[in-house]
């Protein structure tokens, strides 16, 4: 009892602005729009590369994301077949893959993060996978650098609403998953995936609300979930992915996990339409954030809400342009990738 009797006052500084939360929600007629809309959709040796042998001429292309260390220059003497877009600062990872996108006209589309290591036949599985118009996207299953380590991250990946809350895991790799083709995920990796080029430009790419990282990639496939599209995952398509290299050396562990869980309200604030749960998230917000402040710490927990705080009203405004295009609820999609 102790634990939880000293997150008392946190709890009762964060009831108003959870308030403010329901009264925002309110103001912008959730009630009225809630499953409204729903209708049919509509100076180094050149390495070995296993992207750049899968592709043709120029049909591979290095998104460099305003870097300093002279990778462009890497790229161009040594794979001068790859196309090379340089951006002149850094977008972040949504942003980034968005200005990628408008520059080709392929029908499908491969994002690779630079810290992922593939298979030479990784490419084939994922665009096997859309033989099935109603594909959004194909996913690759998923190793991490060190083998010693726990395997976190998988390529399977799944979701639960939780006493009001979203919770998002990668799940165990079974001997049945492996036999087949493709099976159904929640979300389709960002850093290791075939999209549908079309359907991307349609849902509006990335969406700068999670910025600077993470969630982007679940956040767009559970908007294609609920357009009716499919993501599933290629068991055949590996890749090694040296986890979050990048972005925990340059921002470090505790912003990179504050950020995820910004947006985890901001995912839940934006996406989420169903009345029941909703109202169930509301009704326990308190609850929620003492159990997470359990968890970590009170300061963690109170700056990553202010944090989605700020962003309220663009995520209001986020959920109204989407729900007009759902033709599937949340739990739909709950039992569809479960």
């Amino acid at each position: 009892m102790g634990g939880r009797a000293r997150l008392v006052p946190y709890l009762v500084l964060l009831l108003p602005f959870d308030l403010l939360v329901v009264l925002g929600f309110t103001i912008a007629g959730f009630i009225g729009f809630v499953g409204r809309g729903l209708r049919p959709a509509t100076p180094r040796k050149r390495p070995d590369n296993s992207v750049v042998a899968g592709c043709g001429p120029r049909s591979a292309t290095i998104l460099d994301n305003g870097s300093t260390d002279g990778s462009v220059d890497f790229v161009q003497r040594y794979f001068p077949e790859v196309r090379v877009l340089a951006l002149d600062r850094n977008y972040g990872f949504g942003g980034g893959n968005n200005r990628g996108v408008a520059e080709v006209r392929t029908e499908i589309v491969v994002f690779l993060n630079n810290d992922m290591v593939v298979d030479r036949t990784f490419l084939k599985p994922l665009l096997d996978g859309f033989s099935d118009r109603s594909i959004f996207a194909v996913t690759s299953q998923i190793f991490l650098s060190d083998p010693s380590r726990r395997r976190e991250e998988t390529g399977k990946t799944r979701a639960r609403f939780d006493r009001g809350f979203f919770y998002f895991w990668h799940d165990e790799i079974h001997a049945e998953d492996e036999a087949a083709a493709v099976i159904p995920v929640f979300w389709a990796g960002g850093g290791s995936c075939a999209l549908d080029r079309r359907k991307y430009e349609e849902i509006g790419g990335f969406d700068g609300l999670y910025a600077p990282f993470y969630m982007e990639d679940t956040d767009l496939s559970y908007q294609a979930w609920k357009r009716g599209w499919k993501c599933v995952m290629a068991p055949s398509s590996r890749v090694i992915h040296k986890h979050r290299a990048t972005s925990r050396a340059k921002f470090g562990n505790r912003f990179v996990d504050n950020t995820i869980r910004r947006n985890q309200y901001l995912f839940t604030w934006k996406n989420v339409t169903d009345l029941d749960m909703v109202l169930d998230h509301f009704l326990r917000l308190p609850r929620i954030q003492g159990r997470l402040m359990l968890q970590t710490d009170p300061l963690f927990e109170i700056q990553a809400f202010f944090r989605a705080f700020q962003q309220l009203p663009r995520a209001l405004w986020r959920r109204h342009r989407a729900i007009q295009h759902s033709v599937i609820t949340d739990r739909d999609v709950l039992a569809r990738t479960s």
